[in-house]
């Protein structure tokens, strides 16, 4: 009889606990899951686009020799500035000051020949009309004439070439600008033929160019979305502004404009180059330097701007989840696009104003799933865009739509 009650006993307890543990395992009926949410605002977004550069000289100008000869002098100190027109050096003149003389000389020479010819032309003219010449005789004294015309102008075109090379001897600068160090040191032998020509050159840094390069996809996206009325110059016009930050950090504070694109891709990188033009009256900004250059002055309309977490990725794209009026979630197809310097899209395609889009949560709803929502504050309209080196990464959250 004893074992038989504590056998009951026993079953009793551990009936109890079964059901206990049973009415534990029971849902709480009609619980609906609260999310986040933003509703969505249009605003317009500063779009800045980042790239790599390198600075290059407004012009760069060699300066050759144009005559052989010793190297006698040079006028400048390596590396100052000059002046268009300025001696940078002298070649030894002595051999092309003889040429000049003698070719003066003939000149002189041809020229009193001809003076000559003439007066007897004119006697033999004269003593025909009377009679006392024959009409061979005026023809040979004309002739002579126009031969030694025809010498004059081979004379004159001597000259004229040596005169030209003496003046060579002395050459100057061909634009203003910084000199590099000199090629040939005074008391070398200079020619007129290769490298053997170069004595130095001329860099302008002011203005000083930005180069960098852009891919052919992206400036093609640029040019759609302008035809689309995405983006706009809120200056009204077609130029581009842009900046410079140079390596330690600093930005220069000098704006520039975009003032040529090469109308050629480059077949092996499938770039196009690019450049901005900048003032630099102090030399801050050298040639050979790398700089970061950013395009400004763009100005993406009507954008809607979302947080990269709201934004998912399915099987036939990117979506969002929206709250509808009745409360339930949808799914909703989206094309991203540029992304903000902190961090969110900007949605090209799929939403309009003053929809609820969730934030979290997003992989415990479905759509068809009431919730509940939280509203939150809108996206920072601060933000202005950042391209570094290109589009945007198209990476976004994965899941399963």
């Amino acid at each position: 009889m004893i074992r038989r009650l504590v056998f009951v006993s026993v079953l009793s307890v551990l009936s109890a606990g079964c059901f206990e543990k049973e009415e534990n395992k029971q849902p709480v009926a009609n619980q609906t899951l609260t999310v986040s949410a933003v509703q969505t605002k249009t605003k317009d977004v500063d779009l800045a686009f980042e790239y790599t550069g390198k600075a290059q000289g407004s012009k760069e100008t060699e300066v050759r020799a144009r005559v052989g000869g010793i190297l006698l002098k040079r006028n400048y100190t390596e590396g100052s500035n000059v002046q268009a027109g300025q001696v940078l050096f002298e070649i030894d003149p002595e051999p092309y000051k003889i040429a000049l003389d003698k070719a003066t000389a003939q000149l002189d020479q041809q020229t009193a020949d001809l003076n000559a010819a003439e007066k007897q032309f004119e006697r033999v003219k004269s003593l025909g009309e009377k009679g006392f010449s024959s009409s061979k005789a005026q023809d040979d004294a004309e002739a002579r004439v126009l031969s030694i015309r025809a010498s004059i102008n081979v004379a004159k075109a001597a000259y004229e070439d040596a005169k030209l090379n003496y003046e060579y001897t002395k050459v100057t600068a061909p634009i203003s600008g910084t000199t590099s160090m000199e090629v040939h040191s005074e008391g070398s032998l200079i020619s007129t033929a290769g490298e053997n020509s170069l004595l130095t050159t001329i860099t302008q840094y002011d203005p000083i160019y930005a180069v960098f390069s852009m891919s052919d996809n992206e400036l093609f996206k640029l040019v759609d979305m302008v035809k689309k009325g995405y983006i706009r110059n809120p200056r009204g016009t077609d130029e581009v502004k842009a900046k410079i930050e140079l390596a330690d950090g600093s930005v220069y504070d000098k704006d520039g404009v975009i003032n040529f694109i090469n109308p050629m891709v480059d077949k092996d990188t499938g770039t196009l180059k690019l450049r901005a033009v900048f003032d630099n009256p102090k030399q801050q900004i050298i040639p050979g330097q790398f700089l970061r250059v950013s395009l400004e002055g763009l100005t993406r309309q009507n954008a809607i701007v979302l947080p990269k977490t709201a934004v998912m990725q399915g099987a036939n794209g990117s979506f969002v989840y929206v709250v509808g009026a009745d409360g339930k979630v949808a799914t909703r197809p989206v094309v991203t696009g540029y992304t903000t310097k902190a961090g969110e899209w900007i949605i090209d395609e799929g939403l309009e104003e003053n929809e609820t889009v969730v934030l979290d949560n997003l992989v415990k709803i479905k759509p068809g799933m009431p919730v509940n929502v939280k509203l939150q504050e809108t996206v920072p309209s601060s933000g202005s865009v950042s391209q570094t080196a290109g589009i945007a990464s198209q990476s976004v959250q994965k899941t399963t739509e």
